[in-house]
This record gives structure tokens, C-alpha cells and sequence, in this order.
């Protein structure tokens, strides 16, 4: 049998489940996050077709496991707001229990996943590129990857070239400036040298 038959979930996840989890939170959530989020599940249901509206809700398991899922869940960990996934999560794993076990066992692990004790997972994540980079690219930052291992980042008048390497995550910054002396340029060497 396959994973679609098996899957009867008659409540769609973004209407019955995730946007009634929201509401209910709306006075802990800043509306601008509220609407990122939104924004999030209804690219997510496009993509992945797990609408219970003429798609396979048993495509839900393919979206939790998919990067799409790790940028929402770093969104929420940049706002302190990851409990609002974890709840929806719960929640899913719930209303799909007896009418789709593989979506609700992936929603229970995920909702354990962002509750893993956060010491240990945030320093698991600080070393991983992938996590270096979606974390960056969610604070706004102009950030790529490149093939041979190394993230660069480019703002105006500075450049961070980033990579892990042998449990540390290395980091060089150059920093792009003009001055109208040798002195002025002497004391920015000097500032660069105190950090």
C-alpha cells in the first residue's frame, strides 16, 4: 500500500491545523512574523502539494525533512519563536495520528528536533555550513556558497569569507575603506589589531 493511500488525513494542514494554531497565538506574535510564517506554509503547500484540497497531505513528510522547513524553523529561532512550529507540530502529529501515521511520526521527531536541548543543538548547528548559511541569509545578509566549501558575504565596504574546518568555524573580514592620510589609515590597522 502505498504512503498516499495510507494517508485519509481529512483536516488540511494549513488551514485546520497551522493557521488555527496561529490565531490562537496571535497576541505573542509580532503581526510582520505572523505574516512571514504565512507566507512560509502557503510557498511550502504550493511546492510540495500536501494540501488536502486535490494534493497528498503524505507529502507533508517530504516538506519537514526538506531545507524549506529548516529556513522557517531559523526565522522562528531569529524571533525566540520557535515554540509557535513546535506547537503546530504537536498539533499535526495529533490530528493525523490515526488518519496518517508517517505524517504525525515526522511532525512528533520534528517538534522534538527544535526542542532538543538548545546548548547542544546550537553548538551541533554553529558548526555546520548549511546552518551558517541559512542563519545568515535569514538575518538578511547577501550571503553564497561557493563549491570548494567556504560562504562569502558581501555588504557595502566589507567582506567575511566563512568555513568550518577542524571543529572551529574560521572567519576572515576585509574591511574596504578610504582616508585622506597614512595616519588615518594607521589607526584603523590599529583598531583591527584590538579586536
Amino acid at each position: 500500500m502505498s504512503a498516499a493511500r495510507e494517508c485519509r488525513a481529512s483536516k488540511d494542514f494549513l488551514r485546520h491545523i497551522a493557521n488555527r494554531v496561529i490565531a490562537r497565538n496571535t497576541a505573542k506574535i509580532p503581526l510582520p512574523v505572523i505574516s512571514d510564517i504565512r507566507k512560509a506554509l502557503g510557498r511550502a503547500e504550493d511546492k510540495f502539494k500536501f494540501s488536502v484540497f486535490g494534493g497528498d497531505p503524505s507529502r507533508l513528510v517530504e516538506y519537514l525533512d526538506s531545507s524549506d522547513f529548516q529556513d522557517l524553523v531559523e526565522l522562528l529561532r531569529a524571533h525566540q519563536l520557535e515554540w509557535v512550529l513546535t506547537e503546530i507540530l504537536e498539533e499535526l502529529a495529533r490530528e493525523y495520528e490515526d488518519s496518517c501515521p508517517l505524517v504525525a511520526e515526522r511532525a512528533k521527531s520534528a517538534a522534538e528536533e527544535i526542542k532538543r536541548n538548545p546548548a547542544e543543538r546550537l553548538k551541533k548547528e554553529a558548526l555546520d555550513l548549511d546552518y551558517i548559511y541559512r542563519s545568515l541569509k535569514v538575518r538578511g545578509y547577501k550571503v553564497e556558497k561557493s563549491e570548494e566549501g567556504y560562504i562569502t558575504l558581501e555588504e557595502p565596504g566589507v567582506n567575511v569569507r566563512i568555513r568550518v574546518a577542524d571543529g572551529v568555524i574560521e572567519y576572515q573580514i576585509c574591511r574596504q575603506g578610504r582616508a585622506h592620510s597614512l595616519e588615518a589609515v594607521i589607526a584603523k590597522v590599529e583598531k583591527i589589531l584590538e579586536i
